[in-house]
């Protein structure tokens, strides 16, 4: 596949809801709510997202559902069906244990040097894989970074992508969240395009280096002071766009005129020298100058040590160990329907998948009351 038109290009799976018991709430934000819940085809654990917007559903199949149907990658999340129920979309995920962001707040600063390289190699590659079918995903942030018990690490809620090659759907500043977010979706440059992932990742690398966020302005404005201040000016391009978008020439001109340091290690927080560099070549505030992923893969960081070439073999023994997981993740997949119009039909028309039975969804009612508690959990975060 080389790219993914999610205007023409919408691939979902039926089911529905009568196969799943619901057990307890795992999340929630302005779109929707994250469940989780139990097949009772097989008994096994999932992550329902159930979407807050019945005038939407055809929007949300075509932005999140469709990407992730064709998406099939390690360190990309697995979605196994989707169905409408009571007028709203429904989506199943596959459950990982926590989020970066669980693990950074547990852990209450910075993780590991080793665990860091082999997170940041994983989103790089996820990144990588979704920028070379033309998505961009628009929210890279921890909670949305998931974590599977053997350490796998893979890239969740596609809710605010959009294909980079669309021109006909504007792009939105409102699109992610604003620590996250490059300058120019913030000034809301009409034509910001992959390079918005990278600084994500950038500000993620950060985090997960020192346990703290590298911009944290509350405010927009406020925000953009502290870009400026952190990490250089606005390129000439995000001055118009500034002016012309955002704010007032006044508000504007009170804008700092500052040099930031340029001592990486010290810039950033980071001890390490390559991984500084790495970082730097991320948070660039002209896009054209952010490194490409593909890149990114290649930095000293990773080949110094010819990291690189052994832990991809490392990778595919910790995807081994999943293994149960993705057996489950089969066991609960449904056929492929290709278009919107057949995912309606089948909806509104086909015979429902076969109820269990009330002696079966009983037996597994009364398991899920007892092991609700006891599941792996998953933090799913939703578009906000």
């Amino acid at each position: 596949i080389d790219h993914v038109d999610v205007t023409t290009t919408v691939t979902s799976w039926i089911s529905d809801m009568e196969n799943y018991i619901v057990l307890e709430p795992l999340g929630s934000g302005g779109f929707g709510e994250v469940l989780k819940c139990r097949s009772l085809r097989s008994g096994n654990f999932f992550a329902m997202k159930r979407f807050f917007a019945p005038d939407e559903t055809h929007h949300i199949f075509q932005r999140e559902l469709a990407p992730l149907s064709v998406l099939k990658h390690d360190n990309v999340i697995r979605l196994l069906t989707a169905f409408l129920h009571g007028g709203l979309m429904h989506a199943i995920f596959e459950l990982l244990e926590h989020s970066l962001c669980d693990e950074l707040k547990k852990k209450g600063c910075g993780l590991e040097s080793l665990t860091i390289k082999k997170y940041s190699f994983q989103i790089l590659r996820a990144v990588d894989f979704i920028h070379s079918h033309n998505i961009m995903h628009r929210d890279i942030k921890p909670d949305n970074l998931l974590v599977s018990r053997s350490g796998v690490l893979k890239l969740a809620d596609f809710g605010s992508g959009r294909a980079s090659n669309h021109a006909a759907v504007p792009l939105t500043r409102a699109a992610g969240t604003m620590w996250f977010s490059a300058p120019e979706m913030l000034v809301m440059d009409p034509d910001y395009n992959k390079p918005v992932d990278v600084w994500a990742v950038g500000c993620t690398l950060v985090f997960m280096t020192t346990g703290n966020y590298f911009l944290k302005g509350e405010r927009f404005l406020e925000h953009i002071k502290m870009i400026i201040t952190k990490v250089g000016p606005l390129t000439a391009i995000q001055e118009q766009q500034y002016l012309n978008n955002v704010k007032h020439a006044r508000e504007f001109a009170a804008l700092p005129l500052v040099h930031p340091t340029t001592d990486l290690m010290e810039k950033y927080g980071i001890s390490d020298p390559l991984l500084a560099q790495l970082v730097e070549t991320c948070l660039q505030m002209d896009p054209v100058d952010r490194w490409r992923c593909s890149a990114l893969l290649r930095h000293p960081y990773y080949t110094q040590d010819h990291f690189h070439e052994s832990f991809p073999k490392e990778l595919e023994k910790m995807v081994d160990q999943d293994q149960s997981v993705h057996l489950m993740v089969e066991q609960d997949s449904f056929p492929p329907i290709t278009t919107w119009e057949k995912f309606q039909e089948r909806n509104n028309n086909s015979p429902r998948c076969r109820n269990p039975g009330t002696r079966r969804r009983r037996e597994m009612e009364q398991v899920g009351e007892k092991d609700a508690g006891k599941g792996v959990n998953i933090t799913l975060s939703l578009c906000l």
